[in-house]
This record gives structure tokens, C-alpha cells and sequence, in this order.
């Protein structure tokens, strides 16, 4: 890779790392569908003139925008918001690449062996030795949430994988479409007093919703798409992985996580099972990366 591309990978995986604190900061302000929502709001704001009509391929992007965007980002910001911190939460959203390659297998008629076996394993088991510490046993269901919400987004993301071919800036503004207006109106019904605290928020939570949107949604997707349409799958997948180590050290630096031996424990053993996973899909995978990062 070239230098400059080195640094782009680096960029992409701090601003996705990043992005867990930021929307942890605006989920002390507001509620999760509240934020979800608002966050597909800015997404659309900067995508909205740029969006063109994908003939043929609506239908699936509409499906894959709702289980990518409205149900994973509801999961996901409400397990944040539960979780007792963000360390946690960067690590068990990495389920979703077990979760990936087990949807291929089951819809796409995918074979793997033992390897990848052996690496969704060490996924879940990472998970579990993380459930028993004493800590994270407190906010289990936040766990569970997110865990959920990563089954969403690989659901989203094998059926992307399959049957569409859009440039990663277009499909977040299709996200954003199908998102945006679903979100709201769920958000107006559960958390019907929330809509009118917007007008409260603070400056920092204003930057750090920004930041979720333009960041996270359209730097890091825009960044990771422009390196693989230069570089191999197998070498940019495995890095992505660092987006969940700079979310623990932000979470530990940034908001005062703090990371038990059997957190850390259960966090290599998840990480390491991912790259297992990460590593044997590569070759045969096709332009986007199974790495879950948000």
C-alpha cells in the first residue's frame, strides 16, 4: 500500500472507533431511536442531492437499507445506551462476522471448513467468557442487544453481498432514505417526548451527531471503499479490525472504561476468532469487507 492509503486505513479506523464514543456522548442526551434517527438525518442531508435511481436494484436496497439501517442502528444505539460501557459494545458488534459467514452458508449455499468453524466458535466464546465477568453481567441484555443487532446488520450485509452493486456512498444514502423517515416515526411513537428535547441538545452533542453521520457514515464507509477498489479484500478486511481496538482505548481514555482480565480476555478471543473468519472469507469474497464496523 502506498503511504497515503496507510493513512487513509488509519483515519477510517480511528473515525470508526471514534464512533462509538461519539454516539455514547449523544445517548446521554437523547434517547436511542431519537438519535438513530437524527443520525440518518445528517446522512441524508449531505447525500440527498447526490442520490441517483439504481434501476433494478431498489427493492433489494430498500430491504437491505431496513435491516442495515433502521434495525440495526435501533439494536445497536439502544444496547449502547443500556451498556455500562463502550469497550464492550466495540467488541460484541464484531459478532457480526460469524453472524456473516453463517448467513452465507444458510442463504448463499456457502461452504466452510474447519477454520472458519473454528472462528465463529471463538467469536461466541469470546462473547460468553465476557458475560460471566461480574461487570458486564449487570448490563447482559445491552449485550444481547448489540449481539442482535449485529445478526441484523450481517442479515443486511449478505443479502448487499449478493445482490447489489452500488458505490458505498450511494447505498449510505439509501440507508439514510429508508432509515431516516422509519426511525422517526417509531421514535415519535416510543419516545414521543424526546423529538421535542432536540431543540435542547448540546453543542457537543451536536458534534458528535455529526460526526456519527458524516464520519462514520460517509469517511469511514467512503474511505474503506476506495481502498478496496485498489487493494485486496484479504489485505483491508483484517485491518479494519483495528476500528474495535481504537474503540476500547477511546472508550478507556475518553470516558473512564475500564477493562477487566476477563473483559480482556474474552476481547482477544473474539478478535481473535473474527480474524480467523475475516482471513478465510477474503479470497472468495466480493467487494465488501465482513468486518462489522459502524
Amino acid at each position: 500500500m502506498r503511504p497515503i492509503h496507510w493513512l487513509l486505513m488509519l483515519v477510517v479506523n480511528l473515525v470508526f472507533g471514534l464512533n462509538l464514543v461519539a454516539s455514547k456522548y449523544v445517548l446521554l442526551e437523547l434517547p436511542p431511536l431519537t438519535v438513530s434517527a437524527l443520525r440518518f438525518a445528517v446522512v441524508l442531508t449531505v447525500m440527498a442531492p447526490l442520490l441517483r435511481w439504481q434501476k433494478g436494484q431498489m427493492r433489494t436496497i430498500f430491504a437491505v437499507g431496513f435491516l442495515m439501517g433502521t434495525v440495526h442502528f435501533a439494536l445497536l444505539n439502544t444496547g449502547l445506551s443500556l451498556a455500562g460501557d463502550v469497550s464492550t459494545v466495540a467488541i460484541v458488534i464484531q459478532l457480526g462476522v460469524p453472524f456473516a459467514t453463517l448467513f452465507s452458508v444458510w442463504f448463499l449455499g456457502e461452504t466452510i471448513r474447519w477454520r472458519r468453524w473454528l472462528g465463529i466458535a471463538l467469536a461466541f466464546l469470546g462473547v460468553m467468557v465476557m458475560g460471566f465477568d461480574p461487570r458486564v453481567f449487570n448490563y447482559l441484555t445491552a449485550v444481547i442487544i448489540v449481539a442482535m443487532a449485529a445478526a441484523a446488520g450481517a442479515a443486511g450485509m449478505t443479502l448487499m453481498k449478493a445482490r447489489i452493486r452500488v458505490n458505498a456512498f450511494q447505498l449510505q444514502g439509501w440507508l439514510a432514505v429508508v432509515s431516516c423517515p422509519s426511525l422517526l416515526i417509531v421514535a415519535a411513537i416510543v419516545e414521543r417526548d424526546a423529538l421535542a428535547e432536540v431543540s435542547g441538545i448540546s453543542p457537543l452533542g451536536a458534534a458528535c451527531l455529526i460526526f456519527s453521520g458524516v464520519g462514520a457514515g460517509l469517511i469511514g464507509h467512503g474511505g474503506t471503499y476506495m481502498l478496496l477498489q485498489r487493494y485486496d479484500l484479504s489485505l483491508i478486511s483484517p485491518l479494519l479490525l483495528l476500528a474495535t481496538v481504537f474503540g476500547v482505548i477511546f472508550g478507556v481514555t475518553l470516558l473512564g472504561d475500564v477493562l477487566s482480565l476477563r473483559m480482556i480476555i474474552g476481547g482477544v478471543i473474539t478478535l481473535v476468532g473474527a480474524l480467523v473468519i475475516t482471513l478465510r472469507n477474503a479470497p472468495q469474497a466480493g467487494a465488501v469487507p465482513e468486518t462489522m464496523v459502524r
